[in-house]
């Protein structure tokens, strides 16, 4: 994140001010219902993505939630916890 500008940095901060008002529920029915369609968080797992760190688990599941139209984070949650993975300015890191 040290390359963002600071208008990339408060549409994440705004993004995740969003995110944090919904309900795991509302998070997860806010996603696309279609294969290319775009609404709501976004939310969605991935299968395909770079490897990761070897201190996170193996079993967990990798989700992407829309940050804005280009702007991603990618994680994975335990219990009611959202850990980010990676912030994707440019939609990079899994592009559809």
């Amino acid at each position: 994140m040290s390359d963002w500008n600071s208008s990339e940095i408060n549409d994440l901060i705004q993004g995740l001010n969003k995110i944090e008002k919904y309900t795991w529920v509302q998070i997860k029915t806010h996603g696309s219902k279609k294969p290319g369609s775009s609404v709501g968080t976004g939310y969605k797992l991935i299968s395909s993505h770079p490897s990761l760190s070897e201190n996170i688990p193996e079993d967990i599941k990798l989700s992407e939630m829309r940050i804005d139209e280009k702007k991603r984070i990618f994680g994975f949650r335990v219990d009611g916890v959202y850990y980010i993975v990676w912030f994707d300015r440019d939609h990079s890191v899994c592009p559809e």
